[in-house]
């Protein structure tokens, strides 16, 4: 599955959105109890945002019920922040995907199975167990970089 692959992975702020969220918590003269306080904080702090805390505010984003003008709301970021978790998430689990899909292409077993594995044809339902002698990975290398090289000749 994509999102395990996500498990410690950490994006960089950026120098605007980390702009914006000092902005936010620079303005804010409220209760420090309030939803979104500390985390604005460590954020501000680390400049960088982990795949948990990424889940922690896209869920917060996608169960608010609130205005857009309401302190939670804009402690979290507001809208920029919520873009920026968006496109993020978005990006890695598509590259993920991507990646999974072009180790199909070149002929590596199902990427999208936890253990890589591929169902037997017959009524069981059983996993085949992978061949541990590597003739068949070595022909998916050997086929690769035939097409690699192949394609860098194209180039020049």
């Amino acid at each position: 599955m994509a999102n395990s692959s996500l498990e410690d992975k950490y994006w960089e702020l950026g120098d605007e959105l980390t702009n914006h969220l000092t902005r936010i918590f620079n303005a804010y003269n409220g209760d420090e109890n309030v939803t979104g306080y500390k985390r604005l904080s460590d954020l501000i702090d680390c400049r960088e945002c982990s795949y948990q805390q990424m889940k922690r505010i896209k869920n917060f984003f996608d169960t608010y019920q609130g205005t857009v003008k309401e302190t939670p709301y804009l402690l979290n970021g507001g809208t920029k922040m919520k873009q920026w978790v968006d496109e993020c998430l978005s990006n890695a689990r598509n590259d993920i995907k991507g990646k999974k899909k072009s180790m199909m292409d070149i002929g590596m077993d199902n990427q999208y199975q936890d253990d890589g594995g591929v169902k037997n044809q017959d009524t069981s339902g059983e996993r085949l167990q992978k061949s541990d002698n590597g003739v068949s990975e070595m022909r998916i290398l050997s086929n690769l970089m035939s097409t690699i090289y192949g394609n860098s000749k194209n180039l020049l």
